[in-house]
């Protein structure tokens, strides 16, 4: 059984409890509930007494899209703060806030490695908490997206935190990485945080786990002497003892952990985001 890898909330986020297939969340003073197919227990509160506290409920439509229902008179764009860093929060037409809390052990990871001198490459990049953190650090940044929508986020992220000179690159990650090996140019830290599913730059298909031999591949040729990869993963499909297997052959001078990336309610529910791949 693969250890469980916990992140902690923070004054401005708390898990406050879970299941039923949903979980309800706090976000500095505003508290929503969303799904989450990992929250299939029980929830230790009543679904009255969760409705009671939100200000946003989200009902899905498809997959992840859907619409929130506003439950109080709470605005849909708000921010909350990390440590120094000032988080930009919207709810539009998917679960997702704009903040992934499960990251936060990432976060301080990177923190704690990265220093002026190095680089960092940031994949699958979203909204992009990881870069904030990287360049405020003083580090060059590359941040990879296939989304416009969410480079808008990530630069309205930079700018709320008076943040300038990180590049936002609107590609592939794949055909970016691919550039990136010829140009023969390496990170001292990557990350990737690739959906189980996506459509790339030219509106392609592609499920994760007939692409993560690649990715990890790829990342091999990128990654400087010294450096860290770090990957996270949310496909059923694809297990924590896979990313070992993969790693382990691609890697083999260096360490190589996994294990399931977690978080902690206040009720005392365990939800499981997905597996975690730390190589260093």
């Amino acid at each position: 059984m693969k250890s469980r890898i916990y992140s902690p909330g923070w004054d401005d986020y708390e898990l406050m409890d879970l299941g039923g297939g949903e979980k309800l969340e706090r976000w500095g003073n505003t508290i929503t509930i969303r799904p989450d197919i990992n929250a299939y227990f029980k929830p230790v509160l009543s679904k009255t007494e969760w409705l009671k506290q939100a200000d946003f409920h989200f009902i899905e439509e498809k997959k992840t899209f859907g619409t929130w229902k506003c439950l109080t008179k709470k605005p849909a764009h708000w921010t909350i703060q990390f440590q120094e860093f000032t988080l930009n929060l919207s709810l539009k037409d998917t679960k997702h806030t704009g903040v992934f809390p499960e990251q936060r052990s990432n976060w301080d990871r990177i923190k704690s490695f990265i220093t002026p001198d190095k680089n960092f490459l940031n994949l699958f990049a979203y909204t992009g908490a990881s870069s904030l953190i990287a360049r405020a650090q003083g580090a060059e940044v590359i941040h990879v997206d296939s989304s416009k929508s969410a480079l808008t986020r990530a630069n309205e992220n930079l700018e709320s935190n008076g943040l300038t000179g990180c590049k936002l690159v609107f590609e592939d990650a794949m055909l970016f990485m691919q550039r990136e090996i010829k140009r023969k140019h390496q990170y001292d830290i990557i990350q990737m945080d690739p959906p189980a599913w996506g459509i790339g730059t030219q509106g392609k298909k592609w499920q994760l786990e007939n692409h993560i031999d690649e990715l990890i591949h790829s990342a091999s040729q990128l990654l400087r002497e010294g450096g860290m990869l770090i990957v996270s993963t949310y496909s059923p499909k694809l297990s924590a003892q896979t990313l070992q297997e993969i790693a382990e052959f691609v890697f083999p001078f260096k360490s190589v952990q996994t294990g399931i990336l977690c978080t902690k309610s206040t009720t005392g529910k365990t939800l499981e985001h997905g597996n975690l791949l730390l190589v260093s």
